[in-house]
């Protein structure tokens, strides 16, 4: 809008000159003597705000939040780079980074559709059903196309328990913009109503293609309607034994609840009367702690309700990230946000790199999951016992070992593509083995058991 108002100057000026009187000409040897060098005001970079939206499109948004703030420190007022740097913010977890800067962009242009939206779907990761649908509602009233905000408004519908709306949002998210997010969305939304049969074959694409984060959710499918023990084997499945017992006694509550506690269940870790279940301590000593939280119980984690906590920098910012000085404090607050996001895309930029090294020595391989265990120095023991129950389907493999979240998987391989592995899970399923195809990505460190 800014642009557009400053084309529109631009092109009045322009038009308007000719009907000015022209200016006598000076003698061509006068006109050196007399003229002023202008100096043209400081502007940003032409690409700057293009190298920051070129970072967000590849999904890689806490180098586009980085850039975007580099935009803000040279003009504070762009909304085009507070939308932009909000958005970034909300993907990385900084809510309240990401509050901030929607809401000066709010205060500039109250009637921008995507500002509303942006606000919406941080009421939705905060848990404030409520206030996103009105702030969904005032963005498709100012001209935000409903398809683009479906999927997170579909999220908001069952956090206030109507599953129904929900679904018909996921659906329409889906018809734009297919996702696998949407999909488990979907899913767990049937399974809220009670319709154990639709969120099964909602899923079934998934699981078929051994997408893991889809097994977890048919394990809360089934706690949701009602079967218990078929959720505890499944979660088994895809969670180390001590995670999966502390989930145990959360999986029999689950059926018992109103749609709309359900959903604050999966999603937010809220339970009636207890808020988020409390940390388990695990069953050895050394082990890290188990929390059964959002970030172990929701199958699809939206962003956290609190913000990123950054350590203090060893070293400043670059200056260009740092924003000019306002005496207004709640300005303060929202650029001393600004800063410690600045320092969290940098030290995940310094990541990133070590990632790409890491990558050089351990390429994507295709692997198959026979076990698990918290301690890497019982695999070994896991797979004689193994090798000894099926002699003849590990005859020739080699156990190797990666770490997941707060377990070690205990693998096969690796296979010369994804295909050949999940015909080696195929075979052994008809025997009675249970396994299930891995894919470690370029950099994932992956040792040999011993």
């Amino acid at each position: 809008m800014l642009r557009s108002a400053l084309a529109l100057l631009l092109l009045a000026g322009a038009t308007s000159a000719p009907a000015q009187q022209q200016a006598p000409q000076l003698p061509l040897d006068q006109q050196d003597e007399l003229t002023v060098p202008v100096q043209p005001p400081p502007v940003v970079a032409p690409d700057a705000l293009t190298l920051a939206q070129d970072a967000s499109k590849r999904g890689d948004h806490a180098e586009a939040l980085s850039r975007y703030l580099r935009v803000l420190a040279a003009t504070p007022d762009n909304v085009v780079a507070l939308i932009g740097a909000g958005t970034a913010a909300l993907q990385v977890g900084d809510l309240n980074a990401a509050a901030g800067f929607l809401s000066r962009a709010d205060a500039l242009e109250p009637r921008n559709g995507e500002v509303k939206a942006g606000l919406a779907a941080t009421m939705v990761q905060r848990g404030d059903a409520r206030s996103a649908l009105r702030l969904f509602k005032e963005a498709v009233d100012l001209g935000v196309a409903p398809s683009l905000i479906a999927a997170d408004r579909g999220l908001a519908y069952d956090l206030r328990g109507d599953p129904k709306r929900a679904q018909a949002d996921y659906l329409l998210a889906l018809r734009a913009r297919p996702s696998d997010e949407t999909v488990r969305r979907l899913a767990l939304s049937q399974a809220f109503a009670g319709d154990r049969a639709a969120a099964l074959a909602t899923l079934d694409p998934l699981l078929r293609k051994q997408d893991v984060p889809g097994w977890r959710v048919r394990a809360f499918v089934l706690a949701l309607t009602g079967d218990v023990a078929g959720a505890q084997s499944g979660a088994a499945l895809v969670m180390p034994a001590d995670q999966a017992d502390a989930l145990a006694p959360y999986l029999r509550r689950f059926a018992t609840l109103k749609d709309a506690d359900k959903a604050a269940a999966i999603y937010l870790g809220r339970f009636p009367g207890e808020g988020a279940p409390p940390p388990q301590k695990s069953a050895s000593s050394s082990a890290p702690r188990i929390q059964v939280d959002r970030a172990t119980l929701a199958p699809l984690p939206i962003a956290p309700q609190a913000p990123v906590q950054v350590a203090e920098a060893t070293q400043p910012p670059p200056p260009a990230a740092a924003a000019p000085s306002d005496p207004d404090p709640a300005s303060a607050r929202t650029d001393a946000r600004s800063r410690r996001a600045a320092a969290a895309a940098a030290a995940k930029e310094k990541a990133k790199r070590q990632q790409e090294a890491e990558a050089k020595r351990n390429p994507a391989r295709h692997w198959v999951q026979i076990a698990g265990g918290a301690n890497k120095r019982d695999l070994g023991k896991e797979w004689s016992k193994l090798k000894g129950k099926w002699p003849s389907q590990l005859a020739g493999r080699s156990p190797w070992t990666t770490h997941y979240r707060f377990t070690n998987r205990l693998l096969i391989g690796p296979f010369a593509t994804s295909d050949a592995a999940q015909d080696w899970v195929s075979d052994r399923k008809k025997e009675g083995m249970a396994t299930f195809r891995v894919e470690t990505g370029a950099g994932d460190p992956v040792e040999r058991v011993n």
